[in-house]
């Protein structure tokens, strides 16, 4: 056992997840229950739980962490309740309504039966009141995807700033309690400076009354096209950012009071590392589920496979992602809480389908709905929720233990869930309480797997092609449901299903990614000269991101030796409307023919990727609209260990007896086993239960279970 260690954490709704590894590649894993007014709580016993399974304390641990990092949740709490800051928003006159208008995308976050009926479709409540968001004369120009010379150059002030609405406005807020300003005028992405001037003159009024209010604009956060989701992006960071900044500094001051002498990392959207005062907080939005990605792609690229469908189910969501030809998804944009921001996110559709789903029935019908509440840490019935969930169904059938919860540490209460559900499930239905509790089950392993199948046959791709990882605290347990309902090519989980998102974080790399519009049309008609010229923006762009990104990391202390760059651009071709592609560039420069010729073949590259030959318009040229850098910085990752293969027999020792559990209308006995007693090379025939201290392994009749050299569970 080394004495250097490595810390991630996935604060869900339900679980703070903790994995501790080291560098021999040992990996340990805590629980707890989350506390979501004090996050530092749930921290510390999650890390302290982790630290006992490996031997040490935690302020062992703390003292010599290479790297703590830690995904939460506060950012998507404080959206979903409302509860975040009063917010002022100055915008170019005549898009006040902007914030209420959206873009008309009334159907996020909306089941496929719900999107049918438009009549019933409502706006998403806006992150700022109309009173306050206040109209500034001012006007940039955005230039024009057609040739150089046909309009008015992009980035050309065509009505300058009125400073005296601007001041107007800025002493409005104050004197409304206004607790953020945020700015956003059109066309900022060519030319910031009327937001920059508007901000020094808020800034100057909030000093003169001696007050302290941040003040944000686009530019600085979101210098991209698309002002609906631009203005979404930047509403969510004055909404939140602050009061979520605030709990990941107490986390990271209860790390530093244990004995952590480093700045606290967290994870952002598209996979990267940072600090928690990374300058775009908003990126940090629901990226606990993008860890499960990207620790679903280390394991793909360590057991050589192309296709992966990963499936997180924990107690409150079920979030799936799709690797396709080895390439993690990446999204130009994020649906969450039904909004949508302009942010590069790891492709994740989620539903609110997890094991503390409420369970309601309609007594005059005699109808079961599930959802859309969850118990969250509450569980059920059994622990302390008001309303029966999955989680009391899966207890009474015998697939959980009431000693088992978090380890023992926390008892269930069986018998309280079985009265539940029986007066509220089993006798408004007219039906046996257990008879009643399987239908609950099938209702849920049909969501689940209509989700995985429609996220997957909607885009054109065949279950049939991909592997099944599915993990999280409940993913073992429904494993077997899921896979009746998916075709897949083959279904696995891991022994560390109940950190694996806190695993995957530790996968993660250490980079910053920073994007801008640029305005670069190659048209055919262009000359070869010409070309260059007008794609030489690309690598102006370049340059400037590449300063920023110095900055940036720089006050984080890594000095500009250690930081190292990919390039990339957003393109499409002429005349294609809304959807732009982003693709890697081999090298970040543009001087002669052949790097405009690069430019267009990384495009058109990820473009064959997605669509097929015949889709292609070459004829039309290219626009390219975004210009991006991936500043890394290298660390460590955590090694997969690979073992030795031994019996098929599991080691007696392992045994944990039996228990009855219900399956198909009769009660069966499911041997028991201990999680931590099996090896690469054992196999597990059903009926069975595996038992960890932070999940349940349910194998069916007929079913079995086989673990290979990276102690992967295949399930057969």
């Amino acid at each position: 056992m080394t004495d250097r260690y490595f810390l991630t954490l996935d604060a869900g709704g339900t679980m703070t997840d903790c994995y501790l590894s080291d560098e021999e590649g040992n990996g340990y894993i805590g629980k707890s229950l989350t506390v979501p007014d004090n996050q530092a709580e749930s921290y510390l016993e999650a890390v302290a739980d982790a630290a006992q399974e490996a031997g040490v304390t935690r302020s062992q641990v703390h003292a010599t962490a290479q790297m703590v990092i830690y995904a939460g949740t506060t950012l998507t709490n404080l959206v979903v309740t409302g509860t975040g800051a009063k917010v002022g928003l100055l915008v170019t006159r005549g898009f006040e309504h902007y914030p209420a208008i959206e873009r008309g995308l009334t159907w996020l976050g909306q089941t496929r039966l719900e999107q049918a009926k438009w009549q019933l479709h409502e706006h998403t409540a806006p992150l700022v009141s109309l009173r306050h968001v206040k109209g500034i004369s001012e006007r940039i120009l955005g230039g024009s995807p057609y040739r150089a010379g046909s309009q008015l150059a992009e980035g050309r002030v065509f009505i300058p700033l009125n400073e005296k609405e601007v001041e107007d406005a800025a002493h409005f807020f104050l004197d409304e309690g206004i607790e953020a300003i945020g700015i956003i005028f059109l066309c900022s992405y060519t030319n910031p400076s009327h937001e920059r001037q508007a901000k020094a003159i808020a800034e100057r009024v909030i000093a003169e009354r001696g007050q302290t209010v941040p003040v944000v604009i686009s530019a600085d956060i979101c210098p991209r096209r698309q002002e609906s989701t631009r203005m979404k992006s930047l509403l969510v960071e004055c909404y939140g950012a602050e009061r979520t900044r605030a709990q990941l500094l107490a986390v990271e001051a209860a790390a530093r009071a244990d004995q952590y002498p480093y700045e606290l990392g967290t994870l952002l959207l598209y996979g990267a590392v940072a600090s928690i005062r990374h300058p775009r907080l908003y990126e940090t939005v629901v990226s606990g589920p993008i860890g499960g990605i990207l620790g679903g792609k280390a394991l793909a690229d360590t057991k050589g496979w192309q296709n992966v469908v990963c499936c997180d189910l924990g107690g409150t969501t079920f979030d799936v992602g799709a690797i396709v030809d080895g390439l993690l998804p990446v999204a130009r944009s994020l649906d969450f809480a039904r909004h949508r921001l302009n942010a590069p996110a790891l492709g994740i559709d989620s539903i609110g389908s997890g094991a503390g789903t409420e369970i309601h029935v309609d007594p005059r019908y005699k109808r079961v709905s599930l959802g859309p509440h969850s118990a969250g840490p509450q569980v059920g019935v059994c622990l302390n929720h008001p309303e029966i969930t999955v989680a009391d169904v899966d207890l009474v059938l015998g697939y959980l233990s009431p000693n088992n919860f978090l380890g023992g540490r926390v008892k269930l209460d069986r018998d309280k869930a079985l009265a539940a559900l029986e007066e509220r499930l089993a006798r408004p239905l007219g039906i046996e309480v257990y008879e009643a509790c399987e239908g609950v089950l099938d209702m849920i392993h049909d969501s689940l797997g209509d989700h995985i199948n429609g996220s997957l046959l909607s885009r054109g791709l065949s279950p049939g092609a991909y592997v099944l990882l599915v993990y999280g605290g409940s993913g073992p347990l429904h494993l077997w449901g899921v896979a009746e309902r998916v075709e897949a090519a083959a279904v696995c989980t891991v022994p560390w299903a109940a950190a694996f998102s806190a695993w995957g974080i530790s996968v993660a790399e250490n980079f910053s990614r920073i994007e801008k519009t640029v305005v670069c049309t190659l048209s055919p008609e262009l000359t070869p000269n010409e070309r260059i010229e007008e794609a030489r923006k690309v690598a102006t762009a370049w340059r400037e991101l590449e300063e920023q990104a110095y900055a940036e990391l720089a006050r984080v202390g890594f000095a500009r030796e250690k930081i190292h760059f990919r390039y990339g651009i957003s393109a499409r071709y002429v005349g294609q409307l809304f959807v732009s592609w982003s693709a890697h560039v081999p090298h970040g420069t543009v001087e002669t023919q052949h790097d405009v010729e690069v430019l267009v073949e990384s495009f058109e590259k990820e473009f064959g990727r997605i669509y097929p030959v015949a889709g292609r318009f070459p004829e039309a040229g290219y626009q390219i609209d975004g210009a991006f850098i991936e500043a890394v910085v290298d660390k460590r990752a955590p090694i997969t260990r690979q073992f030795a293969f031994g019996d098929n027999t599991p080691d007696p020792a392992a045994a944990k007896g039996r228990r009855q559990a219900y399956w198909k209308k009769e009660w069966l006995d499911f041997k028991l086993w201990d999680m931590d007693g099996l090896r690469a090379g054992n196999v597990v025939e059903g009926p069975a239960i595996i038992e960890h201290a932070m999940t349940t392994f349910v194998i069916p009749p007929g079913k079995r279970v086989e673990w290979d050299e990276h102690q992967i569970l295949w399930y057969r």
